[in-house]
């Protein structure tokens, strides 16, 4: 414990002498990851799942076969998502429109939907790689492992919570000059620029240096079944929703549309990613294609403005437990998004210039 708060006097030490030591010490997985992770048993049902998860406030849990010798250990044996879960359960499920159907498929094993052999990093893993890997295959959580032992996961959350750690420090340190150089950080590396000189806290200012600028807005009357269209065809997984005037009413989540697909209509079956073109399996003749996004999106949420602070953004997300705020201007139109897949650009960008101030 000594030794770990010596290194951290030494970070602020440093940082607050102008070396650049954040992100040459927080540099692989086994400094961000979380440890402590709750898991379930192959075993286990998905109601108990779907329970556990919103419990435990969490969407993705590492599934284990626990072996019956006492000395051996839980083996990984793959992953469940909220998306495998909602693909599954009945909208009806605990309702009084539930039926023998419904309850029969929440009793299913795990083992009927898990994702086995899942993507995995080892605590000695690039954190650079790891987010590479989460936005290359649409995953937001990759179960770190060491000698085949589960030994954390690392999701967008802890990307966030990168962020929020670095806010903290850079306040402690901050000398209260106004900065005067700003750059948005994805444009210098798109430019190969090598002025490498200006701190992280001088690019990452506010949400416009990373958010998303083309986005596709549906109108509230539009129906499910073109959310679902769109999101297919360009792998989103939200859409903001305007109204009339073209102004922001909502957002409208892949999950919004899952919980609300009826069970009966579906396979049970793995999906080996997260991504939105292999995420719907519905009958042309579902109800719910018909029904107008207004219904199922989620009305009256946070947004932010383009010179927003960045890091206050991220808190955001992070504290609301969201994957996404809308950008919008005075007048609530929309002008983009950010997501925590930008957030993990942003932090891809830093680590790219850090390792080009260290060649």
């Amino acid at each position: 414990m000594a030794d770990e708060q010596v290194r951290l006097i030494d970070l602020i030490d440093d940082m607050s002498s102008g070396k650049d030591v954040f992100f040459h010490s927080v540099r692989f997985v086994k400094d961000v990851m979380t440890e402590k992770v709750k898991t379930l048993a192959l075993n286990s049902t998905i109601a108990k799942c779907l329970e556990f998860m919103e419990q435990n406030q969490i969407r993705h849990i590492p599934i284990v076969d626990r072996p019956t010798g006492q000395e051996e250990k839980p083996c990984l044996v793959g992953i469940v998502s909220d998306r495998d879960i909602f693909r599954q359960v009945s909208p009806y499920l605990g309702k009084i429109g539930e039926t023998d159907s419904d309850s029969r498929v929440a009793r299913q094993p795990l083992m009927q939907i898990i994702t086995r052999k899942p993507i995995i990093v080892s605590p000695e893993t690039l954190v650079a790689d790891a987010i590479k890997l989460m936005i290359d295959n649409y995953i937001d959580m990759l179960p770190v492992l060491s000698n085949q032992d589960l030994v954390g996961i690392i999701t967008s959350t802890d990307i966030l919570m990168v962020f929020i750690r670095l806010d903290t420090i850079l306040r402690l340190n901050s000398n209260g000059e106004k900065k005067k150089r700003r750059k948005n950080i994805i444009d210098a590396l798109c430019n190969n620029s090598d002025e490498l000189t200006f701190q992280v806290s001088s690019v990452l200012q506010t949400v416009e240096d990373v958010m998303t600028e083309q986005v596709v807005c549906l109108d509230e009357e539009e129906t499910v079944a073109e959310a679902m269209k769109i999101m297919q065809a360009e792998n989103f997984r939200h859409l903001p929703v305007v109204g009339k005037t073209e102004k922001l009413v909502g957002l409208i989540f892949d999950r919004d549309i899952l919980r609300h697909l009826q069970c009966n209509r579906r396979q049970i079956q793995s999906q080996a990613d997260d991504s939105c073109t292999n995420l719907f399996s519905v009958s042309p003749n579902d109800p719910i294609l018909k029904q107008t996004v207004r219904h199922i999106m989620k009305p009256n949420v946070a947004h932010v403005q383009p010179d927003h602070d960045f890091y206050g953004a991220v808190k955001m997300l992070y504290e609301m437990k969201s994957s996404c705020l809308p950008v919008v201007d005075d007048e609530r139109k929309v002008l983009g998004l950010f997501t925590v897949t930008d957030v993990m650009r942003g932090l891809l960008a830093v680590y790219a210039l850090s390792e080009k101030s260290m060649a």
